[in-house]
């Protein structure tokens, strides 16, 4: 459990309300001798205290529930979340061709508001993939009304999950209250669970419900499925989307993620146990930092200790001869690892030529390995487009924006299609904005270029691409990589 404390009560009160007994408000017709004022102040004060310790209950009192024991523990990690867009758009699934249907969407609103549960103390904070997406903006506020500027991370429409990164400002430290990840795969049907988060725009509205299902799974047009998510009666409204799913004790066991529109009291989580699966993958310090290291690392279940363990060394890589499948993690640096979430977030802080010790268990003797990280040169996000999707993109700046009165002031402008290239038969024009790729969002050719990377001719990725006010999300299938003459790829050299 992260640094939470419960807050105390406080009383402020101006000078003018101390006064005797009987005298109106407004200038005092004569003063008082110092001792009456010490009395009156010692008499306000003792009246004061009383209060406070009426206003949090003894621990036998029968209205310090479950629940509002559960609220305490986690609501100081509990944020609102807030994004700005600048495009109001009508979202489908579509068929080979990208606008041979239109089929109904939804009006995406300039102000977007949602929720968000902090799981490190450094700021890292997850919610949900439609919350964020596309966003220009983004704030998260606490309950103590404390406010944030915060950027992406990492946005993967497929799982619905996002985790973003608040920022602190310049000249300021400190962490955050959290919540660690709790497990899901000893739910029950039946058992008392409590949602938190920005109800209707109401900042940390709990709502309290029962666990109705588990394994759910929601199917939408273009084959997008979710799956494995926990049902619940738990009153879910929009802007509870991303805040936490807890249980009686305080855990977190799911993020909020839909409801169902023609019914009442019918929501869905995605269990914690998902984030925890995909998490490495999502917060991949490799790809994020621009570093080279080359173990691949797991956690188990959390009904089997969820200890970490390296699953993987890729030859010739820094972590080569240092680490051996097999070898359980114990510590990063001076970060004691005990659980998945302990390593990605110590691994999220490494930078490029730096030395990582670690602490690790090894048949069954405890040994430190010391691993020099290397960088990695970036990839060239505009280069790889050509060459797998055969379409020249532009970065957008609200400079070019304005000049072309285009929808989106971010994003990857179309300003080239290659005949017979997968972009032009998939119909493809000119002005069209690229703003998803394979479930991540895309603002400039470095984070395309971090995506395309990992992909090869032949694969089938999704894209998001806005025309107008109207977006889709779209199929389409890679090329071999064509690489244009006299161009060199930076980063990885695709074949």
């Amino acid at each position: 459990m992260g640094p939470i404390q419960t807050p105390k009560p406080c009383l402020s009160v101006g000078r003018s309300e101390i006064r005797p007994f009987g005298r109106p408000y407004g200038r005092p017709q004569g003063r008082p001798q110092g001792r009456n004022w010490l009395l009156v102040g010692l008499t306000f004060l003792a009246a004061a205290n009383a209060i406070a310790a009426q206003a949090l209950p003894a621990e036998d009192d029968p209205r310090l529930t479950p629940v509002v024991k559960a609220y305490r523990l986690a609501g100081p990690a509990v944020v609102n979340v807030s994004s700005t867009k600048t495009v109001t758009a009508r979202w489908g699934f579509f068929g080979d061709n990208l606008f041979d249907e239109i089929f109904p969407g939804r009006r995406v609103p300039v102000r977007s508001l949602g929720s968000g549960i902090v799981i490190s103390p450094v700021g890292y904070v997850v919610t949900n993939a439609h919350v964020v997406s596309r966003a220009q903006e983004i704030h998260v506020t606490f309950a103590d009304k404390t406010k944030y500027e915060a950027r992406i991370v990492v946005a993967d429409i497929k799982s619905d999950l996002a985790i973003i990164k608040i920022i602190l400002p310049k000249n300021k430290t400190g962490t955050f209250p959290y919540l660690p990840l709790g497990r899901s795969d000893d739910l029950m049907i039946g058992e008392t669970v409590i949602a938190v988060g920005n109800s209707l725009g109401l900042a940390n509205t709990v709502t309290v419900g029962i666990i109705s299902a588990t394994d759910r799974t929601l199917s939408f047009r273009g084959g997008v499925e979710y799956v494995g998510l926990i049902q619940t009666d738990t009153p879910i409204n929009h802007g509870n989307s991303g805040g936490p799913l807890l249980n009686v004790k305080g855990e977190l066991i799911g993020i909020n993620t839909a409801i169902r529109a023609d019914a009442q009291n019918i929501g869905f989580a995605i269990p914690v146990g998902t984030l925890r699966e995909k998490l490495v993958d999502l917060l991949d310090f490799e790809r994020l930092n621009r570093v080279l290291f080359g173990a691949s690392v797991r956690g188990r279940p959390v009904k089997a200790g969820g200890k970490v363990y390296v699953t993987a060394v890729r030859e010739n890589s820094p972590a080569y001869n240092k680490l051996r499948v097999g070898d359980r993690i114990l510590a990063v640096g001076d970060v004691p690892v005990r659980q998945i979430t302990d390593y990605v977030f110590a691994m999220l802080a490494v930078l490029e030529e730096q030395t990582v010790h670690f602490r690790c268990l090894r048949d069954g003797e405890k040994i430190d390995v010391a691993v020099g990280i290397r960088a990695q040169p970036k990839p060239d996000g505009k280069l790889l487009a050509e060459g797998l999707l055969g379409v020249k993109l532009r970065e957008i700046t609200p400079e070019l924006a304005g000049d072309l009165q285009l929808p989106a002031r971010e994003g990857l402008l179309v300003v080239g299609v290659e005949q017979d290239a997968p972009a032009h038969e998939l119909g493809v024009h000119l002005k069209d904005i690229l703003f998803h790729v394979a479930g991540y969002t895309v603002k400039d050719f470095e984070s395309l270029g971090r995506i395309l990377e990992d992909y090869s001719g032949g694969e089938v990725i999704r894209i998001g691409i806005l025309r107008g006010s109207t977006a889709a999300i779209v199929q389409i299938r890679l090329r071999p990589f064509r690489r244009p003459k006299g161009r060199k790829p930076l980063g990885r050299d695709t074949k």
